[in-house]
């Protein structure tokens, strides 16, 4: 439940991290071919000045894009925005209100304008039912963290194992209510950038992770390439990377001999990928079962053995030579190694920790995938054979 409670404090953080990120580089286009923008506003104290409408930079400091005097406690925009993005008006420099935007809004909002002694300033937009929703599970998952906190305070204190197995049973009960409270109300924002930003981070793989895979598949139905929407694409396409059915990254690689690998060049085979480095003992250990397996299908042109050694501890400049000792005196010269020098392959296909196995099939697909050593010879070849057998 502590692991639960932290990640819900995270996945509240993300929000202003991902408006600080995933909106660097995207001042760039033109604002006159832009998205139309109509916001028309009331003040209710007495503030005088000009209200600045701001999108956020890689710095999260607003950029101003345009701005207009307020006049008679009232102002109003008529103006466009470039792309999707989070933006915010900024009242005199008295108060600011946060905006996410899609383009084509006609904002209604009615704010104080400025803080008293009494009470912060306060604001209301109406206009835009996306960013009402995303407001409504934003609190909706910061009282969840809330119960969540209270319950894991009990569970700490509890004195014995029945008070703990109500508690657990309490928070599950609670989760599953919270996940059927807040996942339909983010799948109702649809591909909006409000429900982008609220799937990137309210779901994860033990709350409704799966709409995450579907959000992406709708944008790119919908041909969305706003900046957003592209960097949405790519993380899930990166968590999705190395999980048997996805579609395995290309690369290219350079082996010990010189020779360019590329992955691509072997579609219509089925590969086995075998990640590995010279000090880890498992990787040793399991090299005899390889060795046996590469033997039995040396002769068949549609399988195909890759050892990528990665994770060195080697600067790039000695790395060839390292492995090429490393190799002589082993005598393990079957392997013939690609060089992932900097790594960067192995963190493409997400391995933590080596060795690391794949097997990918005739259409470019992980069919298998695997870690650590099996204990003996024949089990890693057993392995390998069933991996290309089946």
């Amino acid at each position: 439940m502590k692991e639960q409670k932290n990640k819900m404090k995270k996945n509240l953080l993300l929000l202003f991290f991902v408006g600080v990120i995933m909106s660097c580089n995207s001042q760039t286009k033109e604002v006159s071919n832009g998205l139309s923008l109509k916001i028309k506003g009331t003040i209710t104290n007495d503030v005088s000045g000009m209200v600045y409408l701001e999108r956020m930079n890689e710095r999260n400091i607003g950029a101003k894009i345009d701005s207009v005097k307020i006049a008679a406690k009232s102002f109003s925009f008529n103006t466009k925005i470039a792309e999707p993005g989070i933006y915010q008006l900024n009242i005199a420099n008295e108060q600011v209100i946060g905006l996410i935007l899609d383009g084509g809004e006609e904002l209604t909002i009615v704010a104080d304008g400025s803080a008293t002694p009494e009470k912060a300033a306060t604001a209301k937009v109406d206009g835009s039912e996306n960013m009402r929703m995303f407001n409504e599970v934003m609190t909706d998952m910061q009282n969840f963290s809330k119960k969540v906190n209270i319950i894991d305070g009990k569970f700490q204190a509890a004195k014995n194992e029945k008070d703990k197995t109500t508690l657990r049973n309490e928070y599950l009960g609670m989760l599953e209510a919270q996940k059927g409270l807040v996942i339909p109300k983010i799948k109702s924002m649809g591909t909006s950038l409000a429900g982008i930003i609220a799937t990137n981070n309210f779901l994860k793989p033990d709350f409704g992770g799966e709409y995450q895979f579907e959000l992406k598949e709708k944008l790119e139905k919908e041909g969305k390439n706003h900046f957003f929407a592209k960097m949405f694409i790519q993380t899930v396409n990166q968590a999705s990377v190395g999980t048997v059915g996805s579609v395995a990254p290309d690369f290219e690689l350079t082996t010990l001999e010189g020779k360019k690998v590329k992955l691509s060049d072997f579609r219509g085979k089925t590969v086995i990928i075998d990640f590995w480095a010279t000090w880890c003992g498992p990787c040793i250990m399991a090299f005899p079962g390889m060795k046996k397996a590469t033997e039995k299908y040396k002769d068949d042109p549609n399988v195909v053995f890759l050892f990528v050694n990665t994770f060195e501890r080697v600067d790039a400049g000695q790395w060839k030579d390292h492995v090429g000792k490393f190799i002589s005196n082993r005598g393990f010269t079957f392997m013939n190694p690609a060089l992932d020098i900097g790594n960067q392959t192995a963190l493409t296909y997400g391995v933590e920790g080596i060795p690391a196995k794949f097997c990918i099939d005739k259409d470019g697909k992980v069919k298998h995938k695997g870690s650590g050593y099996l204990g003996s010879t024949e089990a890693v070849f057993n392995e390998m054979v069933e991996w290309v057998e089946k």
